[in-house]
């Protein structure tokens, strides 16, 4: 049995829920302390997990908690400074919710900072723990298609939101190959927003990657079939279609289309949230302990960004960018500011802005919560009854 380790959770919104739910199955981590400059956010969290140390600051609470692992669950934007500050303040591991960041340079930083101190980084895109993720792995290393040349992605609300699981989740699937350029376009004409970063109305890519495959991404173009979990992967023998839940196989053996058996130990079937959550906590742990590295590492993630960073700079210079990206900054944000996206549709609204506890009435959250409502569908309800009134 691993030591106890004691964790603390910065932010005390939604995602950070799903943190606490995968540090619960594991019984040799204990959470001490959270932090979040929303006094009431923060009380509510500590009296519902049983948490005893509450921060306004993150910084307060890496001194006086001294966690041994901290979960970063802050909007996007928000991600480096915490990470980059448990790193200096000599954490063993920081978990970071996706996107890792919102520009290449950042997620540099959180990279080298966690380098620096020795800090073991890892970035939620938990669904690698999923089954059906794991088995298409196998699939493509027992070399079920053949070679694989080409992998399909379609997903809705945001590249930065539900892109980074796709991308991250194919590059996984496939072994993480390295991508050597990028072609994107970019439409953005209403002011969309995603956690307080700018996004793009709808968007496509074509990337290179090494060994003769391409992967094609599109965003908010068509729904039907759209899934962050899900994509096609066409090799040279055959093909796979891919879901966080399942796999079906096409090629020579297979009488056509097969549903793929997946394991069913009950540490297998791993529902998102929680369970992924826990998974990825125990490689972790692992990982700390001297075993092999975590799949979802920092270097990793920082690869995802930069496949999506470079799909808005393509758009923005209006050629393929080859990779590595020089681009430290945000590419959508800087093609805003330099009016390459002027808005024809004006009024700024952001997807999640029913997520944001400002002004809301506490009493009525507290109603609704006593009678078992989610944290996210409170904030929805309430959001849409004060746009209502």
């Amino acid at each position: 049995m691993s030591k106890k380790y004691t964790a603390a959770i910065v932010g005390c919104g939604s995602i950070g829920n799903a943190h606490m739910d995968g540090y619960n199955l594991n019984d040799n981590v204990e959470v001490v302390a959270v932090a979040d400059p929303l006094l009431v956010a923060r009380e509510e969290y500590m009296e519902k997990y049983s948490i005893p140390q509450g921060y306004a600051t993150v910084e307060e609470m890496l001194e006086k908690a001294e966690p041994d692992i901290v979960s970063v669950c802050t909007w996007h934007p928000l991600h480096p400074a915490p990470t980059i500050a448990a790193a200096q303040a000599g954490v063993k591991a920081v978990i970071c919710e996706k996107p890792m960041a919102t520009s290449l340079g950042a997620a540099n930083s959180m990279v080298d900072a966690c380098e620096a101190s020795g800090t073991k980084l890892i970035i939620s895109h938990q669904r690698r723990f999923t089954p059906g993720w794991e088995k298409a792995r196998e699939l493509i290393q027992e070399k079920a298609i053949g070679d694989p040349v080409w992998v399909n992605c379609k997903i809705v609300q945001g590249l930065l939101n539900c892109g980074t699981h796709a991308i991250d989740g194919s590059r996984f699937v496939l072994g993480d190959p390295q991508a050597l350029w990028v072609m994107g376009a970019v439409e953005r004409d209403t002011d969309r927003y995603e956690r307080d970063t700018p996004i793009e109305d709808s968007c496509m890519a074509l990337v290179q990657m090494e060994g003769n495959l391409q992967l094609f991404i599109q965003s908010d173009l068509c729904t039907e079939g759209a899934a962050a979990g899900g994509f096609l992967i066409r090799g040279t023998d055959g093909m796979l279609d891919v879901s966080e839940a399942g796999v079906k196989l096409f090629n020579a053996d297979s009488n056509g289309w097969k549903q793929v058996p997946l394991r069913v130990e009950a540490e297998e079937i791993r529902a998102i949230g929680g369970g992924t959550n826990a998974a990825q906590v125990r490689e972790l742990i692992a990982w700390i302990e001297g075993g092999p590295e975590h799949r979802g590492t920092g270097k990793k993630a920082r690869a995802t960004v930069e496949i999506m960073m470079a799909l808005y700079e393509s758009a923005r210079q209006h050629r393929v960018i080859h990779l590595p990206l020089q681009e430290e900054g945000h590419p959508l944000e800087l093609m805003v500011e330099e009016g390459k996206l002027p808005v024809e549709k004006p009024g700024r609204y952001d997807i999640r802005g029913f997520l944001k506890r400002d002004a809301i009435d506490e009493k009525a959250y507290a109603k609704l919560r006593s009678q078992g409502m989610a944290h996210h569908q409170i904030m929805r309800t309430l959001n849409e009854n004060k746009q209502e009134g």
